[in-house]
């Protein structure tokens, strides 16, 4: 039998990354009342037009602006932050507030850490994950697992 070609990468068999209960669930709470306020919010515009008591146009396009402003300074970074992170030999496992996204490492196309931003992004295709370095417990072990990891990758 031919011997199977070692990976150049080699680490335990899984590891697992997480920050505390507390802060996801706030962030679920949170996450809801954004929601809540964007449902309420273009429901009280349609109730007003429908009962004739609409707000000047201005007034109406600064609340929807407000609203979009509100959508992706905090609702956005919210759904794509990682709640918890699982590396092994094959995957990189991310699970964010309401869903989880299993990515190959061939997959992944780059691992940015910026010095000015308490976030770090993880690219892979179309979509980017955000990976908060203060709260998700042994960061400086993550980056440097997924840093040793990525050179491995083929550059496309």
């Amino acid at each position: 039998m031919k011997a199977q070609p070692k990976p150049d990468f080699v680490f335990e068999d899984k590891e697992v990354f997480k920050r505390h209960w507390f802060r996801h669930v706030s962030r679920v709470f949170i996450s809801v009342i954004i929601v809540a306020l964007n449902f309420c919010m273009i429901m009280s515009s349609i109730d007003k037009y429908r009962h004739g008591t609409a707000m000047p146009i201005h007034m109406e396009l600064l609340s929807l602006l407000f609203l979009v402003f509100i959508d992706v300074v905090m609702l956005i970074p919210m759904i794509l932050e990682a709640n918890e992170v699982i590396i092994t030999p094959e995957y990189l496992t991310l699970k964010l507030l309401f869903f989880k996204r299993r990515l190959s490492w061939s997959q992944v196309s780059e691992f940015k850490q910026w010095p000015f931003l308490v976030y770090t992004g993880v690219k892979a295709g179309r979509c980017f994950y955000l990976i908060n370095r203060r709260e998700i417990k042994g960061f400086d072990k993550l980056a440097q697992i997924i840093m040793e990891r990525l050179p491995s990758i083929e550059k496309k």
